[in-house]
């Protein structure tokens, strides 16, 4: 939107493969801030030109973002990049015979909108599909916004991966029995919501609203960055907070992979990756001068 008072500006922000392509992706522009946490599709075959499908959907993701952050209004944001993902990945599929709904990439997404507030605050809003994270001050401390409708499904894969640990890299036949069933439930309404360039997921998302200090740090990572909270339980959301706030990512991304590296098997703590995709941004909200 031309002429916008307000916007966000960056504070921190790192991401970092956990196997050969990164999957993540994160961005800021004007008044829209974005987080990708992309996912393959279950296929041996690449369907397209990026390093993996996955890659490919969060890197086109994260272009179009940036491109459409002159639109006025997420909801319209979002419309448009339904259908460019379905376009674009319908051309880039072209040469494919075949290609089952199992077979697509899909990406979970938190898309946050700044505007004007009132009372000297600044107002939040949230869209979120998937188990990327938000976590927002507020009067009463940290708060953590997230789409949970996903978790149900995860806690069946959790199930069929046992405490025995697995071989980094691969994944165990109950495993992936289990997560094509929870693909069936992919975009369904008693399921869970991503971005998939072939089932309509636009108008789904959790959304949220927030009012916000300006300048005060917001953060946005996905879940592969808070295994720090969620699977390590190495620091409760606020605590992970101040240290991002205080610019002490890079230190905590480097904790990351040292507890991941020492539980390389997965068995003290249950997870189908021994390494995530792992990325965290830090904003401000700030009125433009």
């Amino acid at each position: 939107m031309t002429g916008s008072t307000v916007c966000f500006r960056s504070l921190d922000r790192l991401s970092l493969t956990g196997s050969r392509f990164n999957e993540d992706g994160a961005g800021l522009r004007g008044r829209f801030a974005w987080v990708i946490d992309g996912a393959t599709g279950l296929s041996n075959d690449q369907l397209t030109s990026g390093g993996s499908d996955a890659a490919w959907l969060a890197a086109f993701i994260d272009e179009r973002l940036a491109a459409l952050s002159e639109t006025e209004g997420a909801y319209l944001v979002l419309r448009q990049l339904e259908g460019d993902v379905r376009s674009a990945f319908g051309e880039e599929t072209a040469h494919v015979q075949d290609v089952g709904d199992h077979h697509a990439p899909s990406a979970c997404l938190g898309l946050i909108e700044l505007m004007p507030g009132d009372t000297g605050l600044l107002r939040l809003q949230g869209h979120l599909l998937g188990d990327v994270v938000v976590l927002v001050p507020s009067e009463h401390g940290i708060d953590r916004w997230s789409d949970e409708r996903a978790k149900p499904f995860e806690r069946k894969t959790l199930a069929a991966l046992g405490a025995r640990g697995h071989e980094p890299g691969q994944i165990p036949e109950a495993v992936r029995r289990q997560i094509l069933e929870n693909r069936t439930r992919l975009n369904q309404q008693d399921g869970y919501w991503v971005v998939n360039p072939r089932r309509p997921w636009a108008g789904q998302e959790l959304r949220f609203d927030a009012q916000v200090r300006s300048d005060a740090p917001i953060v946005l990572a996905t879940d592969g960055f808070m295994r720090l909270v969620d699977v390590f339980a190495a620091y409760s959301d606020h605590e992970l907070y101040d240290r991002l706030a205080a610019g002490k990512g890079q230190d905590l991304m480097q904790e990351l992979r040292e507890r991941e590296r020492g539980d390389l098997m997965a068995g003290a703590y249950p997870r189908v990756k021994t390494h995530d995709d792992a990325t965290f941004l830090v904003i401000a909200a700030e009125r433009s001068r």
